[in-house]
């Protein structure tokens, strides 16, 4: 199994009861996945918000962002339509981590 998926789910695990949120980037040849806060104020075991200056710091410290990974702790496996609407806004894939079964499912923005 790739490292990044690996790392997700370890961090997925530790935030529990929380949704973990972080970032999938691209620097050189590998792929890493970056811990971010979950800085959201309302129902964080529902939902997330990346803390802005994770989000800066990987962006300053990697080629290309090429994802937003996160878990539903208190949810079903399944992508919200507010995750279906941040992935088409962010115009990048999002991947949804379930630490429990290390199961990862993955959704493309669509092109409208």
């Amino acid at each position: 199994m790739e490292q990044w998926k690996l790392d997700a789910f370890d961090h997925a695990q530790r935030c529990q009861p929380l949704e973990s949120c972080g970032i999938l980037a691209r620097k050189g040849e590998k792929v890493e996945y970056w811990e971010c806060n979950n800085v959201a104020k309302n129902n964080p075991e529902y939902s997330f918000v990346i803390e802005p200056l994770d989000w800066a710091e990987c962006e300053d410290n990697v080629d290309e962002i090429i994802g937003i990974v996160h878990s539903h702790p208190e949810g079903k496996f399944e992508f919200s339509d507010n995750d279906v609407a941040s992935c088409n806004y962010l115009d990048v894939p999002f991947y949804l981590v379930e630490p429990a079964t290390q199961s990862i499912i993955h959704i493309e923005p669509q092109k409208l």
